[in-house]
């Protein structure tokens, strides 16, 4: 009864039963660092400006053989507009003669330019330059023409208007043999030369050729302006020793030599300075010998046109100075 009281007591608070076993609390776990995000990375390009230059492909090919490897992105555009000019542009070779773009170099002073021709920009401190020397080609000419006659009797074609050409590939003869006369007649100075008009007809170059021949040539340099190629199919017919600046496909018995530049190794010494000293710097291309007949140019002559070339390459040789 009391406990039956007490419960209908008014006022009275009911207990609260409360668990005295504390709740299971998660392990503490260790924080796991944040990855740095990965950013795609844009990579470098280098652009070609190019109209068409005879040399393009030789250039491309450089560039895809020594950046392409290295993930690069080689571009050819006809010509440079700044706003082609994006962050990940990392050099510009320009292979475009008749265009100066002088005032473009000057306006992007943190752009690596090189400059590809025959005649000099303007110096910059962002430019390198790799320069053709004609002269040195035309005089290596001359030299390799007289040398490997076995009288000296050596002519050259050239087109109009080729004096400092045809002064440098004198020039080449005299440094071999001073007044280079014969043993036997007709006797003349050599080397012989004469001019022809670009893309001359059958007629006119028979003509040339006849005239020269008054002389008994034994070897014939042609310059490549001139080299058609039912000229080139007439002069596998001669005896002459032929020398060119182009190897032909298939080169008949006479071709002797062909004389070219070696771009890519001009572009590799370019290159170099470019990214190991980052200075302006003027690299002339150096020469070298293709389609070597060694009936003609034998292992001797041969050596002795290597260091004639080397002497050229250092500058000891002034080309259209005379002997």
């Amino acid at each position: 009864m009391l406990i039956g009281l007490a419960a209908c007591t008014p006022g009275a608070i009911q207990p609260t039963l409360t668990s005295t076993v504390p709740l299971p609390t998660a392990p503490a776990e260790t924080p796991i660092p944040l990855a740095s995000p990965v950013l795609p990375t844009t990579p470098p390009r280098m652009i070609l400006v190019s109209q068409s230059s005879p040399w393009q492909d030789r250039v491309a090919n450089w560039l895809r053989s020594r950046l392409g490897a290295q993930g690069w992105q080689i571009e050819i555009q006809p010509d440079l507009h700044a706003a082609n000019l994006g962050a990940e542009v990392a050099g510009v070779i320009l292979l475009t003669p008749s265009s100066d773009y002088s005032d473009f170099i000057a306006q992007h002073p943190d752009l690596r330019f090189i400059f590809i021709g025959e005649a000099p920009l303007p110096e910059a401190s962002n430019l390198t330059q790799i320069l053709f020397s004609a002269d040195n080609l035309y005089f290596l000419a001359g030299y390799l023409s007289v040398l490997i006659a076995p009288d000296f009797r050596a002519g050259g074609l050239f087109p109009p208007n080729s004096e400092t050409a045809l002064q440098a590939f004198r020039n080449g003869a005299y440094y071999l043999c001073g007044r280079c006369v014969p043993a036997y007649g007709p006797i003349v100075t050599f080397p012989v030369t004469t001019t022809l008009s670009l893309n001359a007809p059958a007629d006119e170059w028979q003509a040339a050729l006849a005239e020269l021949n008054k002389n008994r040539l034994e070897t014939l340099f042609v310059s490549p302006e001139v080299l058609t190629p039912e000229l080139q199919d007439h002069l596998a017919t001669t005896g002459w020793g032929i020398l060119t600046t182009e190897s032909p496909q298939d080169a008949p018995s006479n071709w002797a030599v062909a004389l070219t530049f070696d771009l890519e190794q001009g572009l590799e010494a370019a290159w170099q300075v470019e990214t190991e000293q980052k200075q302006p710097t003027t690299v002339i291309v150096p020469l070298k010998l293709q389609t070597i007949n060694p009936q003609w140019l034998t292992p001797g002559r041969q050596r002795l046109a290597e260091q004639v070339m080397q002497e050229l390459q250092k500058g000891w040789i002034y080309p259209l100075t005379p002997p």
